[in-house]
């Protein structure tokens, strides 16, 4: 299954790249690149987020577990296909693949949406607990230290295996026991990666959501751009490890090159 943004406008023909960049120059060039579409498909993402975001706001403020919890599911269940669609982009740009972004988009989404629901669904499910648990504890006032730790390490955890499942949907076409069962395997695999990534994660998020409504321009601006795009980098080395992403775009290319010289030979049989 195929996915990405508007990196290049032009697909690439019979050239050798020079050695990819990293840490922050690689950081920049992708927004230089693909700004845009990542913004694009940011925005899109926190449309398709906000009706079960509101719904679970507003059930953290009128003090209702059921409506928070429920709120987080429908925000994952709807926000799933934006989320998988924005995850396409990110990858795409990290592995340099042309293309128009709207098109490419689109074509994620179809190929994508229904794949990501459940998906989607558990991420909420789990946002939106942990988001009531969190809060009962900083009501309570005497939560122990011990609870506090663990609450925060669950949510290390799972935002390091999410991290992981997610980045599979836009990539292969399994069911959702293969993902988990893959997200688990790549989660100890490559634990520094995961490690970073989930830090990265959580602590944008938690920050954001801390200081909430303060931070809502915060969201419009980098949204789940942002954090998605610096955990996709630090993650992709390992998906391109285990799903062979650069070997199949690399096998992509060659074929249409070979395709267009036989097209253009010419033909001395007539």
């Amino acid at each position: 299954m195929s996915n990405q943004p508007e990196t290049n406008e032009t697909p690439a023909t019979g050239y050798t790249p020079a050695p990819r960049k990293v840490g922050l120059p690689r950081f920049f060039e992708l927004l230089g690149r693909d700004l845009w579409p990542l913004y694009k498909s940011s925005i899109l993402c926190v449309a398709g987020f906000l009706p079960g975001t509101a719904l679970a706001i507003l059930g953290m403020m009128g003090g209702s577990a059921l409506l928070t919890v429920v709120g987080g599911v429908l925000g994952g269940l709807l926000g799933g296909p934006f989320l998988s669609g924005m995850i396409d982009t990110v990858l795409r740009a990290l592995r340099d693949e042309p293309g128009y972004w709207w098109h490419t988009y689109k074509r994620a989404w179809k190929q994508n949406w229904k794949q990501s629901l459940l998906p989607g669904a558990l991420l909420g499910l789990f946002v939106g607990s942990w988001g009531w648990m969190l809060r009962a504890q900083a009501l309570a006032g005497n939560t122990s230290t011990a609870l506090w730790v663990a609450s925060l390490a669950g949510i290390f955890v799972c935002t390091g295996f999410f991290s992981w499942l997610l980045a599979q949907v836009p990539l292969v076409d399994l069911p959702l026991p293969q993902l988990a069962k893959n997200a688990g395997l790549m989660f100890f695999g490559f634990f520094p990666r995961t490690l970073a990534a989930a830090l990265v994660l959580a602590v944008y998020w938690g920050l954001t959501l801390l200081y909430l409504p303060a931070t809502i321009l915060v969201i419009v601006v980098f949204g789940f751009w942002l954090p998605v795009t610096v955990a996709g980098m630090i993650l992709y080395p390992g998906l391109d490890k285990v799903f062979k992403l650069e070997e199949t775009l690399a096998a992509r290319r060659d074929a249409e090159i070979e395709e267009r010289m036989e097209q253009n030979r010419p033909n001395f049989d007539h």
